[in-house]
């Protein structure tokens, strides 16, 4: 059994690494803001406290039809 890296532990905390900081690799805990953009999309401001790196990220969720 291969031990796991702080990195690989950290991704299994959060949705598909989303919540990790692209630059440095920080943890973060919540965006600075959302907004709803339509019914089916929600959009995700994040900065790091770490290193100032700022981001958007997008979720889209599945029409009901």
């Amino acid at each position: 059994m291969t031990p796991h890296t702080e990195t690989e532990a950290r991704k299994r905390l959060t949705t598909n690494g989303s919540h990790i900081c692209l630059q440095c690799n920080a943890l973060l805990f919540g965006p600075d803001w959302s907004e709803e953009v339509n019914e089916r999309r929600i959009r995700h401001v994040w900065s790091c406290e770490a290193c100032g790196y700022k981001f958007e990220t997008t979720v889209y969720y599945p029409s009901l039809e």
